[in-house]
């Protein structure tokens, strides 16, 4: 989809297609399936490129791929508008292992087949497109790659420039969860769902004392003689039962997620693969404040999320299967994913603590790596572990340069992003940017007239820090 069609189709608030073959100058680079020699093979890697705006020597704006079984083509991201900005190259890359990018192709998400979906053969695939870039666009050799991505994305975004510091001149990770590692020490470190309760909490006092009141009858039903009429009101596929424990926290737990999402990814409008509806978060609310019947409270959110029952969409809550609440968020690509997960980004529990406005929930300091060495056979490596091998410590990254870790008021990810940031006199030093009325990793869209104010304000200085940084750094 070109610009100017995707500027049209935002102004008028439907969703827009996500990038396509047609849509896109795909290209393939060959990369080794190990760079550091364990295996001899090679794969091709999807990356698209747009030079329109290129100026000889002006920099490589470089979207790092994400987890998502769409490549973002780099014309769909801001870095398309920063390249127009900047005089620059405007490339990305579809991470490995996702998308089109397989290494072993249909058998690529096989336990033994992930072994090298590592860290370090990320960010190695990384700099060898980057040096791919500049050895084949004229006037590129000596121009500066800024790398921007979002989510697990923001977390490479800031890895590639902490650890390959000569490929990357600078970086903008969006919603970067650089501290939401299992941390057997301190459990309260990840606090997802304490951001959540403050989301509602700020939005509307009296949404979220009936949600939590919503909650609290449900688990008084579930504990009484007609537990059975739950099925009919909650639209679930199958009748619940009082002896059944593990089944009514399974629904409990399907009921709940949707209220992260809806202020996660509370974007105005639908973004195929990410949301649903468009405001979410306010539609969760309005729907709150009218309804009067504790229970359709959970009913109507959830459904808001999950679309009307119906042919095209879930004809019913199946809450007792995995796979039916990880399609909440169909863009993203499960399988590896989860290895991920379970290796070099394990992030910790994300139960519900005491004192929100949602069920509490215990927390279990050692079910990621018991599950992941259950499942692949691997060992999750620990904060402490990823904290000293890649250079994530709260130390180094206090003392980078040239990094933007960007937050955003209504995204749970910010609670376990970048929180602070000494002031420096250095021009070149990193920055942390928390920007109100703005949801998850929402900076790295590209423009839409649809923006909030503040949305505008936080891409012009991120884009003014950019052109600081090329000028004196």
């Amino acid at each position: 989809m070109n610009s100017l069609l995707f500027l049209i189709v935002a102004a008028l608030g439907v969703s827009y297609a996500l990038p396509t073959t047609s849509d896109c100058d795909y290209k393939w680079i060959s990369q080794p399936i190990d760079h550091y020699g364990k295996s001899n093979g090679t794969f091709l890697q999807r990356y698209s490129i747009v030079d329109d705006f290129y100026k000889p020597g002006g920099p490589i704006m470089f979207f790092q791929g994400e987890e998502t079984w769409a490549l973002d083509c780099v014309n769909t991201t801001i870095m398309y508008d920063y390249a127009r900005q900047l005089g620059g190259l405007a490339v990305s890359l579809e991470h490995r292992y996702f998308g089109q990018s397989l290494p072993f192709g249909e058998n690529s998400h096989t336990a033994s087949a992930m072994q090298y979906l590592t860290l370090d053969n990320v960010m190695a695939d990384a700099v060898s497109f980057i040096e791919f870039v500049k050895k084949t666009n004229p006037g590129a050799s000596q121009s500066k790659a800024i790398v921007a991505s979002g989510s697990y994305g923001g977390f490479l975004a800031g890895a590639f420039r902490l650890n390959h510091p000569d490929a990357f001149f600078a970086s903008l990770a969006s919603a970067g969860p650089v501290k939401a590692f299992s941390n057997s020490s301190n459990p309260e470190t990840y606090n997802w769902w304490k951001w959540v309760n403050r989301v509602y909490l700020d939005r509307s006092k009296e949404a979220a004392d009936k949600i939590e009141n919503a909650f609290k009858v449900l688990q008084s039903r579930l504990a009484s003689p007609d537990i059975a009429s739950l099925k009919e009101e909650l639209n679930l596929c199958s009748t619940p039962s009082v002896n059944d424990t593990l089944g009514n926290s399974l629904l409990i737990s399907t009921l709940v997620e949707p209220f992260s999402f809806a202020a996660e990814l509370n974007y105005p409008i639908l973004q195929l693969g990410r949301n649903p509806i468009p405001y979410p978060l306010d539609q969760f609310i309005n729907a709150t404040l009218e309804e009067q019947d504790p229970i359709q409270v959970l009913n109507r959110t959830f459904w808001l999320w999950f679309g009307a029952p119906g042919p095209s969409n879930a004809p019913c809550m199946n809450y007792t299967s995995i796979e039916f609440l990880q399609n909440a968020v169909p863009g993203i690509e499960n399988a590896p994913f989860e290895y991920i997960d379970c290796t070099y980004l394990p992030v910790a529990s994300n139960n519900i603590p005491e004192g929100t406005i949602f069920p509490a929930a215990p927390y279990s300091s050692d079910a990621v790596p018991k599950g992941c060495q259950q499942k692949y056979g691997v060992t999750t490596m620990t904060q402490e572990e990823i904290f000293q091998r890649y250079n994530l410590s709260p130390d180094k990254i206090r003392n980078s340069t040239r990094i933007i870790w960007s937050n955003a008021e209504y995204d749970p990810t910010s609670a376990v992003s970048v929180d602070y940031l000494p002031p420096s006199a250095d021009p070149c030093a990193s920055r942390m940017i928390l920007t109100s009325n703005i949801a998850h990793r929402e900076d790295l869209f590209v423009p839409s007239p649809t923006d909030s104010e503040t949305l505008t304000q936080l891409r012009n200085k991120e884009v003014q820090i950019f052109k600081e940084w090329l000028a004196l750094c």
